[in-house]
C-alpha cells in the first residue's frame, strides 16, 4: 500500500481571503493546481461533512468557493481530516460553543491570581503581531513566511503558559489525530490545506514523519484570481469612487458582479437602480457561486420591501428558505423578511441584511 511521504503545506486565512487580493481563493487554487498533487487534505472539514452541502458554511472560504469545485472538475481526491472540537476523536467540549465557554471560564479563573494576570498578559502580547499582520494585505509569500510563523510563536507561548486544555482549544491533541488521517492516506503525496491557527501544530505532528513542502505562489495572478479580487474588493463595501467600481463590475458582467453592483447602489442610495440590477441577476444562470443564490434572493425581498412590493418580497424570501444550501446570513435575513418587511422596525440601510459575498 502506497504511504504518504511528502506532504505539500497549504496555509488559508479564513474571510482573510477576501481582504488579500493576491491571495485570494482563486491564489489559492492556482498555486495547488501548479503543486500537482494527486490528492488534497483538508483540516478545516470533517470526515463525513462533505457529502452534506451545510459543509460550505465553514469560515475557510476558499474550499467551497473554488479549491474543491476545481479539485472534483480535475479529478483530483479529497479527503476530510478535520478534528474539530467535538468531533469523533477530539478531547474537551461537545463542540465549539462549549469549547468558547470552556475558553472563556479558563480565563476567567486564571485572572482572578496576580500570576494567572500575568500569563494572560505575555499571551495577548504574543497575539499581537499576528493580528498586526491580519491588518495587512498580504500575498501568499508574507502569510507562509510572516503571518505562520507569527501564529506558532502565540501557540506555543499560550502552550506553555496555559498547558493543553480549554486555554489552547486542545490543539495538540486534534492536530496528532489530523496528522494520522493525513498519513493513512493511498497517495505518496498530498497537499494539505489547513487553516493557519492550525497549521503549525500540524506541522509538529507531521515533523520527522514525512518530508514537508511548501506551496509556492504561482508567478502571476490567473484572471480569474483578477477578477476575484475584483469581487472581493465590492465585498468590503464603502468604496471610495463608486463609480469606477460599479463601470468595473458592469465590464466583468457575471452574475455574482451584477449582485454586487446592486449592493453598490443600494449604499449610494439608488433602490430603483439596485431592484433593476438585482432583477438582472435574476434572469441570468446565478447558481454560482455556491453562496450567491441565497444571496440574491435575500438581497431582492429586502429590495421589493423597499419598494412596497410585499408579495414579491415574501416569494424572495420563501425562495431562500426553499434552496438546498443558502447561507445563514441569508437564511436569518429571509426568516426576518417573513415576520415584518424589511426596515418595518428601524430605518432602511443599504447596508442591512445579508453580508455581499461568502
Amino acid at each position: 500500500m502506497t504511504a504518504v511521504s511528502r506532504v505539500v503545506v497549504v496555509p488559508l486565512v479564513g474571510p482573510f481571503h477576501t481582504r488579500f487580493p493576491r491571495y485570494n481563493a482563486f491564489d489559492v487554487r492556482d498555486a495547488i493546481r501548479a503543486a500537482g498533487t494527486p490528492a488534497l487534505a483538508l483540516a478545516p472539514v470533517a470526515p463525513g461533512a462533505l457529502q452534506d452541502p451545510a459543509w460550505q458554511a465553514t469560515d475557510e472560504i476558499a474550499l467551497p468557493l473554488a479549491v474543491v469545485p476545481w479539485a472534483r472538475c480535475a479529478g483530483v481526491a479529497v479527503y476530510e481530516v478535520g478534528c474539530p472540537i467535538g468531533g469523533a476523536g477530539a478531547p474537551g467540549a461537545a463542540g465549539a460553543p462549549e469549547a468558547a465557554e470552556d475558553a472563556r471560564r479558563f480565563e476567567e479563573v486564571l485572572g482572578r491570581a496576580e500570576s494567572g494576570q500575568e500569563h494572560l498578559r505575555k499571551v495577548r502580547a504574543a497575539q499581537a503581531p499576528v493580528e498586526e499582520l491580519l491588518a495587512t494585505p498580504l500575498g501568499h509569500a508574507r502569510v507562509r513566511d510572516e503571518l505562520v510563523p507569527a501564529v506558532a510563536a502565540y501557540q506555543r507561548t499560550r502552550a506553555e503558559l496555559f498547558g493543553e486544555g480549554p486555554g489552547t482549544g486542545w490543539l495538540a491533541a486534534r492536530a496528532k489525530v489530523m496528522a494520522e488521517r493525513v498519513l493513512a492516506l493511498p497517495h505518496e503525496r498530498v497537499a494539505l490545506l489547513a487553516a493557519v491557527d492550525e497549521l503549525p501544530a500540524l506541522e509538529d505532528a507531521l515533523a520527522g514523519r514525512v518530508t514537508l513542502e511548501r506551496l509556492e505562489a504561482t508567478p502571476e495572478p490567473s484572471q480569474e484570481a483578477r477578477d476575484r479580487a475584483l469581487l472581493d474588493h465590492a465585498m468590503q463595501g464603502a468604496a471610495e469612487e463608486p463609480g469606477s467600481l460599479l463601470e468595473a463590475l458592469r465590464r466583468l458582467g457575471t452574475p455574482e458582479a451584477t449582485y454586487l453592483e446592486a449592493n453598490v447602489l443600494l449604499e449610494h442610495d439608488h433602490p430603483a437602480e439596485a431592484l433593476e440590477a438585482l432583477e438582472r441577476a435574476m434572469r441570468s444562470d446565478f447558481q454560482e457561486p455556491y453562496y450567491l443564490p441565497g444571496f440574491v434572493l435575500a438581497r431582492l425581498g429586502q429590495v421589493y420591501d423597499m419598494a412596497g412590493r410585499r408579495d414579491d418580497a415574501l416569494r424572495a424570501y420563501r425562495g431562500v428558505l426553499a434552496l438546498g444550501y443558502a447561507p445563514p446570513e441569508a437564511v436569518d435575513v429571509a426568516r426576518s423578511g417573513l415576520t415584518q418587511p424589511f426596515g418595518a422596525a428601524a430605518g432602511l440601510s443599504a447596508e442591512a441584511g445579508p453580508a455581499a459575498g461568502g
